[in-house]
This record gives structure tokens, sequence and C-alpha cells, in this order.
């Protein structure tokens, strides 16, 4: 496991586990917080599937290359925290 793929739903209605916080009545993923845990390697197209994303912390890693265009799906997204890596690339005007 630990692919972006195969945590898109969650068991519970609130589940915390290594910093994926579950708490929509549909058991999607809705927070992730992985802050300064050593992250490297580039964001996977596939974060565009957890579709009832509103809050990602991935600041203080090393995630490099584009920031994919699917999150621009996140329509309920409120915070967006990438500060401190080597991203490149915009987000979609449309996004949250």
């Amino acid at each position: 496991d630990g692919e972006v793929g195969t945590f898109a739903s969650c068991p519970t209605t609130f589940v915390e586990s290594n910093g994926l916080y579950c708490t929509n009545g549909d058991n999607q993923i809705t927070h992730v917080h992985l802050r300064n845990v050593g992250l490297s390697g580039t964001m996977p197209s596939l974060l565009g599937q957890v579709k009832a994303m509103v809050w990602l912390d991935l600041s203080f890693n090393n995630i490099g290359g584009t920031i994919p265009t699917e999150i621009g799906a996140w329509t309920h997204l409120q915070e967006f925290n990438v500060y401190s890596n080597a991203l490149s690339g915009t987000l979609s005007t449309g996004i949250g």
C-alpha cells in the first residue's frame, strides 16, 4: 500500500493515520498533513482522485517537479501548503 490511489477512501468517519485525516460522511480523505517528513520525488497526478480534499500540507519536504493539473478538481480546498519544496507551476484558478 502507500500509493495515493489506495487511500482514496477511509474505513470510518474519522481516521488519523500517518498524517491522513478523514472527516466527511463519505469516508473520503479530506486532510493530509505530511509536513517535514522527508518526502521526495514528485506529486503524483493520482492526487486529483482525492476529490474531497480540504487541506493539504506538504511543506518542508524535498518534493520537486510540477504541481499536477489534476488537483484543479479539488473544489473544497481551503489550505494548500507546499512551502519549502522545489515545485514549479501554477494552481488552477478554479481550485477551492
